[in-house]
């Protein structure tokens, strides 16, 4: 049983907590059912501030580049700390509008047993989330299958050779994860409400002036996550359910080798087929959620 914590460190925000609460006790179920992946144990949603946002950013992002490090000869080591310096100063100076104004949940990767979403209330506000309760539930359930992906591969330990260079140049470990997490999104959504909810489309009506600033900063468009990633993303894991379902397509948070090439991100029929090569899965139903 996965019990589902939400916390407002900013004390200021009990209102959003209540909601996070009752949509998360709604959607994982759901999430559960449609990836057939297990949630961990326990699953943390925290409220922050930007600056919090931040420094547990950089932090979280300083021990990936360490993990990465530890796993390679040692005299790779200065070209890992120039890779760390850069990517670190390009971040330092994108921060203050992402954690902010742009970024609406960034999941952690954490111990085995501690997934963490944070959300920052303020950004949810620039971004337009909060305009209506069904692209919250988008969020949450997104975000909830990156916990999900989490425990499936360790963590992502599984891919502790590939990350940190993904982080730099939007690799396919990128595209594989933010896609399943979409093609999730969407499927959940359309459970509740009858049809999928994608917060690409909030009108720029529902946000903020500084949001739709920030989107043309140039800080954001050299680091920031391409907008089209969830859309390639979709269409690489769409059509892989699709042709082999879930539980086969699952294989992948455990074997690095059915990783999608950047070929087969650019041709996804190519990865769906490479899928369709593999032995079918026994599915079984995922641990309740309480």
């Amino acid at each position: 049983m996965t019990n589902l914590l939400v916390l407002d460190e900013t004390k200021r925000h009990s209102e959003l907590r209540e909601q996070v609460e009752r949509i998360l006790e709604q959607v994982a179920p759901l999430v559960c059912r449609t990836t057939g992946l297990e949630l961990p144990p326990v699953v943390t949603f925290r409220l922050i501030t930007p600056e919090q946002w931040q420094a547990d950013s950089e932090a979280d992002l300083s021990g990936l580049v360490q993990r990465f490090r530890v796993k390679r000869p040692r005299w790779h080591g200065p070209a890992i700390r120039v890779v760390q310096r850069v990517t670190l100063s390009q971040f330092r100076k994108a921060a203050p509008l992402l954690g902010g104004v742009l970024v609406m949940g960034a999941t952690t990767v954490g111990p085995a047993e501690q997934s963490t979403t944070m959300l920052v209330p303020e950004a949810l506000q620039h971004s337009g989330i909060l305009s209506s309760p069904e692209y919250l539930a988008q969020l949450i359930s997104h975000e909830l299958t990156h916990h999900a992906q989490n425990l499936a591969s360790s963590h992502r330990e599984v891919w502790a050779t590939e990350k940190p260079a993904a982080l730099l140049r939007a690799g396919t470990i990128t595209f594989l994860e933010e896609g399943h997490a979409h093609w999730t999104d969407q499927e959940v959504t359309r459970l509740l409400f009858g049809e999928p909810k994608d917060a690409g489309n909030i009108p720029a009506s529902a946000t903020s002036d500084a949001y739709q600033q920030a989107l043309k900063d140039k800080r954001i468009t050299r680091i920031g996550p391409r907008r089209d990633l969830y859309k390639e993303g979709l269409a690489l894991v769409g059509p892989a359910v699709e042709a082999v379902g879930a539980a086969t397509l699952n294989q992948v948070w455990t074997d690095l080798s059915l990783v999608p090439t950047r070929q087969e991100v650019k041709h996804p029929t190519r990865w769906a087929a490479r899928l369709h090569g593999l032995s079918p899965v026994e599915t079984r139903a995922p641990d309740s959620v309480g």
